[in-house]
């Protein structure tokens, strides 16, 4: 990237900086405001210099740009647009001109006043109101403290997990109830002879004796005891044949206590 303004490398004419644009900068700002006039120029020295140097366009708006930081720099931008009209220090700059003509007539035709206008005083900052007493102050949460919301949160999913499981587990205790109605109990004729008589029990292999045998429909035969664990299954059928359970016989010789245990789970028939 080669500059057009001094022909050095490495930038552009946006951002020169060279020795040259640094004169024809003190040349016009000595002419704008007059003050700092370089030793042996006038202003008609400078308005003959300005007609007959041939700049090009970007060096023109360059040296604009850098009086634009003389005028910020003096505090003029504060004065209203109201009161930049008719003044030809604060109308030498804007509107830029937009052609090479335009630079030069706009230095031909300017008449610099006797008095520099006079920046007004920045306006006084405004007062941050103070901070009521009676606010309090911000906490900051120690990293190491518990944190109450997510104790909250996990406490909730537990619950909630709770609860789900206690609502299966009565859906399975109710379909439980359920068949357990759907069972009869039937005592069948002392001298019954038509259950499969086996003398043992087939689930834990203890002796049966008339005093404790029950049958299923299937006529198959339990201890008193299996024949209640068996009832409190979801899916109740027979240990032997697995056929399903629709009815619990016993004969009127059973023994009290295998009666009362086999009845407290079923109807009678």
């Amino acid at each position: 990237m080669v500059c057009s303004i001094c022909r050095q490398n490495g930038h552009s004419a946006v951002h020169c900086t060279s020795d040259i644009l640094q004169q024809s900068v003190a040349r016009i700002k000595a002419y704008w405001l007059g003050d700092n006039m370089i030793l042996g120029w006038t202003d008609e020295v400078i308005r003959n210099w300005a007609t007959t140097e041939r700049i090009g366009l970007p060096h023109w708006r360059r040296i604009w740009s850098m009086l634009d930081g003389e005028f910020r720099n003096r505090g003029w931008w504060r004065i209203p647009l109201a009161e930049r009209q008719g003044n030809h220090v604060l109308e030498f700059l804007n509107p830029r001109p937009r052609g090479i003509n335009g630079f030069k007539e706009r230095i031909q035709n300017y008449v610099r006043p006797a008095q520099l206008p006079v920046a007004p005083p920045r306006p006084a900052p405004i007062p941050v109101p103070p901070r009521p007493l009676n606010r309090p102050l911000p906490v900051m949460r120690d990293p190491q403290a518990p944190n109450i919301d997510r104790d909250i949160l996990h406490l909730r999913r537990h619950m909630e997990g709770a609860i789900a499981i206690h609502r299966r587990l009565c859906r399975d205790a109710k379909a439980r109830h359920d068949n357990r109605k759907k069972i009869g109990l039937v005592m069948d004729a002392p001298d019954s002879a038509d259950y499969f008589v086996d003398p043992t029990c087939p689930i834990c292999m203890e002796d049966i004796s008339p005093q404790t045998v029950l049958a299923f429909g299937c006529k198959h035969t339990l201890c008193g005891n299996c024949t209640v664990e068996s009832l409190k299954k979801q899916n109740i059928c027979c240990p032997v044949c697995r056929s399903p359970v629709t009815e619990v016989r016993f004969r009127p010789n059973t023994a009290p206590d295998t009666f009362n245990k086999i009845s407290a789970h079923l109807s009678f028939s």
